[in-house]
């Protein structure tokens, strides 16, 4: 009788022993979420979680404790209201609060986009104040926040440093991070299908600022091109 109690109580000992150092072993992730898009079943189980009070009743330095100590922040849902807050860094909302810091401590940063209210208005919005918000969304991405899937969102160490790769490589080319879902609520797209693209061909392409060029993915652009779309606000999509 005391054998079988015995080996029940060892079972339970190993059995805690393994799951507690299963979770140190995991990425302490941070998710920042008003819970209208839930977490899929993968990453509750490939990430430690850490999920914040959204009420209000906790102190912003118990905030400050959880961004600290998560190694990757996940934002799962972001308000027109949210998303203008973050770009302007304005705002005394809880997520507001916590992406501020992570910013401060240069922390890593995701995005879903399924989660990002104003892209359900493309259809209705105005154009002029869809163009706007596309523009804070591009704010965000200056920061260095990644927009990802769920369906792709990095599961590894190794992942996630790839990912921040190549953000580094497209912005060091002047290629924006624009998914088709952000790409297709800008009003003009012209395509430009040439190996060297000059500042000369940006010019003859008589289009109004703010529009969308999309390119080959082995083209290559000049400086001086670079310089042009920068300074009208023009957008490389490679396709």
């Amino acid at each position: 009788m005391y054998e079988d109690i015995i080996e029940e109580v060892m079972k339970e000992v190993l059995h805690r022993l393994w799951y507690e150092n299963t979770s140190m072993q995991k990425t302490a992730l941070l998710v920042l979420s008003d819970g209208r898009h839930p977490l899929s079943e993968v990453i509750t189980k490939e990430y430690n979680l850490l999920i914040p009070d959204t009420d209000g009743s906790k102190k912003t330095e118990e905030l400050y404790s959880m961004v600290s100590c998560a190694e990757v922040i996940l934002i799962t849902s972001v308000t027109v209201k949210q998303l203008i807050n973050l770009a302007l860094l304005c705002g005394e909302g809880y997520l507001e609060e916590a992406i501020r810091y992570a910013l401060l401590l240069g922390k890593r940063i995701f995005v879903l986009e399924e989660g990002l209210e104003y892209r359900s208005y493309k259809a209705t919005a105005n154009k002029t104040f869809y163009r706007r918000l596309l523009e804070y969304e591009e704010s965000l991405r200056q920061y260095g926040i990644i927009f990802t899937s769920e369906s792709i969102f990095p599961f590894s160490e190794k992942q996630v440093k790839q990912t921040l790769l190549r953000k580094q490589q497209d912005d060091s080319k002047g290629i924006t991070s624009f998914t088709k879902a952000a790409f297709d609520g800008i009003e003009e797209q012209v395509e430009l299908k040439k190996k060297l693209i000059l500042e000369k061909d940006l010019m003859n392409l008589n289009v109004k600022s703010q529009a969308a060029i999309c390119i080959e993915k082995d083209s290559i652009i000049t400086p001086s091109a670079l310089d042009y779309a920068r300074a009208h606000h023009m957008r490389f999509i490679k396709m």
